[in-house]
């Protein structure tokens, strides 16, 4: 029966295969990076000693620029099916990603100048890390079959372990990057030996093939061959699923988040705790929504499901998360645990819209969190990548006494992205929490599970928890009285201003303005490949309401400027 379902599977490819020209176009934001990156190193190599790297800085934005504006090119050019005999995607879906990563990589490598200067270590290497991280990034959200999705996991986790140890006189760092290698390596092997199970059971790496040959598999009427099977597919979902939650960093796989956020680079946090976790996120609902769709995978196969797994995740991430960040005197060990309740909170979304697939379309909350998100938690290590106080740069509660009255510029813009981050209207971060715990309070009401009404008041409960700590951030700035001994400063460079900046424009565009991104979180979901024939009505549902929304638009906008309706 399985020979006979590799045939099959061989044909419908060659047949959904689309013209050679067409698929190359998957290809071009990640291609874009990378030769980029290529670039980069060989610029560096002719760098005149003695002079700054500032312009490698400017050179990677622009680059990461365009591969962000090839994606939204790309828009409304996606194809229909996998490409590359069932390796990737194009749709909108992989493209939002890609975005999402360009984004927070540019703004972590313009935050990088005037941190090189605090710590006396401008190397080109960091640039190089960063961009090839962002294209393993673009890759994995982008990946229609497990291997390429493996290749693209470790394609932007491995520079991510070099950035950790990027400052090699601190022991901290060189702690930092051990703990990260050798966990992410563990988590990697467990993630791959769970892909080995699945691809014992079902004959074939693919994620849709995957979905429809275990469809078939647990509904085999012969009972003992149906739980043979079924405790394989529990151990490898159980795996996949581990490295996707280590990758995000979400209890019970968060144990190297303080650490590898304390000993690492400001900037390099920043990127670490956005694009990788956005990037595994993506990679996660490629997986789950298309190869483990069944609802009998879903809900429990043996009276176990993936859905119990991510919703006990997500309560336990917003919990551990925002009590334990309240106990930090560091302030990166802080944004650390604040980053597992982030993880919750994102959780609590794919756990939501993953109910049933009705509620599909309700995966669009977890985009757009994931939006504000970055722009906030970027923006935020921005700022302590810019102040050092006696020689180093600020990590502590004490360190960030009275900076903020001796350095207003950056008092008001920690107090803007702490403000997101902790949920206060009118910034991103209002917006992405309420859009995300109203998504679940909905879907509770509607199929009569309170379970989702009660994982959402534990994330409106554990967030009020959580603005303590991120306004301690502000008393200690503005409230702490300063040491007048201390030797403190601030290097902006121009660099910097604009990573700054951009991340507070966004941060409050998101907030105030939060029709384009929902939008274009939106139209991500309803194009997003691979699902089955259910998901797929919801889908054109959600087309049909898009394109009535855009009408009556249309319609507002002619009547307000007075002109008759044709």
């Amino acid at each position: 029966m399985l020979s006979n379902l590799l045939i099959t599977q061989f044909s419908t490819l060659a047949l959904l295969t689309p013209p050679v020209a067409a698929e190359y176009m998957a290809l071009v934001p990640g291609a874009i990076v990378s030769v980029l990156a290529l670039i980069i190193i060989l610029v560096d190599s002719f760098h005149r000693p003695g002079t700054r790297r500032d312009y490698l800085a400017y050179f990677s934005a622009i680059g990461l620029a365009l591969a962000g504006f090839s994606a939204y090119v790309l828009w409304d050019n996606t194809l229909a099916g996998p490409v590359f005999n069932g390796m990737l995607y194009l749709d909108k879906f992989g493209l939002f990603f890609a975005i999402l990563a360009c984004l927070a990589g540019g703004l972590a490598v313009l935050q990088a100048p005037s941190y090189m200067r605090l710590v006396r270590m401008d190397r080109g290497e960091y640039y190089m890390l960063v961009l090839f991280s962002v294209a393993g990034a673009i890759f994995m959200a982008n990946a229609a079959d497990m291997l390429t999705l493996f290749i693209a996991l470790e394609v932007m986790s491995i520079p991510v372990y070099c950035l950790a140890g990027y400052l090699r006189r601190d022991g901290r760092s060189a702690e930092a990057a051990l703990k990260y290698f050798i966990l992410g390596a563990f988590s990697a092997g467990l993630m791959l030996y769970g892909i080995s199970l699945i691809y014992g059971v079902t004959g074939t790496t693919s994620l849709e093939f995957i979905g429809r040959n275990l469809s078939i598999i647990i509904h085999d009427p012969d009972p003992a061959g149906a739980l043979a099977s079924g405790n394989l597919i529990t151990v490898g979902m159980l795996l996949i699923f581990s490295g996707f939650a280590f990758k995000i960093a979400a209890v019970p796989f968060h144990i190297w988040t303080p650490d590898v956020y304390t000993g690492s680079p400001a900037p390099a946090v920043g990127y670490m705790s956005t694009a990788v976790k956005a990037g595994a996120i993506a990679a996660m609902l490629r997986v789950l929504l298309i190869a483990f769709e069944d609802p009998v995978l879903r809900g429990g196969f043996n009276g176990f499901g993936w859905l119990d797994v991510v919703f006990f995740c997500a309560a336990a991430s917003m919990v551990l998360g925002n009590v334990v960040a309240i106990m930090q005197k560091n302030v990166k060990r802080m944004l650390a645990y604040s980053s597992i309740a982030h993880a919750g909170y994102l959780l609590v979304g794919v756990a939501a819209s993953s109910a049933s697939p009705e509620f599909f379309l309700h995966h669009d909350t977890v985009l757009f969190y994931l939006a504000t998100y970055t722009a906030g938690t970027v923006g935020a290590f921005g700022v302590l990548s810019i102040l050092g106080k006696n020689g180093r740069p600020v990590e502590t509660y004490d360190d960030l006494a009275g900076l903020g009255l001796k350095y207003p510029v950056a008092g008001v813009l920690m107090g803007l992205f702490m403000f997101s981050s902790a949920g206060v209207p009118p910034f991103g971060g209002f917006v992405g929490k309420l859009y995300i715990f109203s998504s679940a309070v909905q879907v509770g009401n509607t199929t009569g599970e309170f379970s989702f009404i009660g994982l959402a008041l534990v994330g409106v409960l554990s967030s009020v928890a959580g603005a303590y700590y991120y306004l301690k951030v502000l008393v200690s700035m503005y409230m702490k009285k300063a040491d007048e001994k201390a030797d403190t400063e601030m290097v902006m460079t121009s660099s910097a201003k604009v990573s700054l900046f951009a991340s507070a424009l966004l941060t409050l565009a998101l907030g105030i303005f939060p029709g384009f991104a929902i939008e274009m979180a939106r139209e991500s979901m309803v194009d997003f490949q691979g699902p089955s024939a259910t998901t797929q009505k919801v889908q054109e549902q959600g087309r049909q309401q898009l394109e009535e929304m855009r009408q009556k638009e249309a319609s507002s906008r002619v009547v307000a400027d007075g002109v008759p309706q044709g």
